[in-house]
């Protein structure tokens, strides 16, 4: 049986609809799995049934989290904030890390276990951390730099150590770690691209977005390989 992974969607508040990038459903049957979009709910007791009947969790990227679930005012330098998203996502983060449940954050997704396990975030890097390496261009345009892997870490078990080049899409990014996670990866600016709990079967956020070249880039297709293979070994440990 293929593994069954959740996940988590983006809101859209005028509209009151979820939604998700195709590539995060794509790039999950590509690599052995069958995906499930988590309904967006803040009450634990569905949130836990809906956990139950996973064996992984995707956290995709998305709008801003509100800064207020890390202790700091909102200067207009966080945008488009999705109370809803933040909320929900709250509760299965906490929900699922007590689950030990296989977890991959991708960009927001990364932001957000960092924040709702007690970490917080610059609220923007051109301002906050400066232009030296740049994180961020206007869409359509894409962002590349390098990172460099030194910690052993489910991302080093997936693509190896040293420098490897990725895609950038934030604005963000982690300030302060949250408890009982380290860093995986960063920028040539200091910036961590790549969180993981080392207490937990699998936990790791990557800042950028390997759903988007799994396709063309092998260390993106490596990444989510990994990811779905832990999922399926799970799965088999439940038999």
């Amino acid at each position: 049986m293929k593994p069954v992974i959740g996940i988590f969607p983006s809101y859209d508040s005028e509209k009151k609809q979820i939604f998700i990038d195709s590539v995060y459903i794509d790039e999950i049957v590509d690599s052995g799995g069958i995906p499930f979009i988590i309904p967006l709910s803040t009450d634990p007791k569905r949130n836990f049934e809906f956990l139950e009947n996973l064996d992984g969790l995707i956290l995709s990227g998305g709008v801003d989290i509100d800064p207020k679930y890390y202790g700091e005012e909102n200067a207009g330098k966080s945008v488009e904030i999705s109370p809803l998203m933040d909320e929900a996502e709250a509760v299965i983060v906490r929900l699922a890390m007590e689950a030990n449940l296989p977890i991959l954050g991708i960009c927001r997704g990364m932001q957000a276990l960092n924040v709702f396990c007690g970490g917080s975030l610059i609220q923007d890097l051109p301002s906050e951390h400066g232009y030296s390496v740049v994180h961020r261009l206007e869409k359509p345009e894409v962002a590349f730099h390098d990172i460099t892997i030194e910690k052993v870490s489910p991302l080093s078990e997936a693509i190896g150590f040293g420098t490897h080049h990725i895609n950038s899409y934030h604005h963000q990014a982690i300030k302060t770690l949250a408890p009982g996670f380290s860093s995986a990866a960063v920028s040539e600016d200091g910036v961590i691209e790549s969180i993981y709990c080392k207490d937990k079967k699998f936990v790791l956020g990557v800042q950028w977005h390997p759903e988007r070249d799994y396709h063309a880039v092998p260390d993106s297709k490596k990444i989510l390989d990994k990811f779905i293979k832990v999922c399926s070994d799970l799965k088999k440990e439940k038999k």
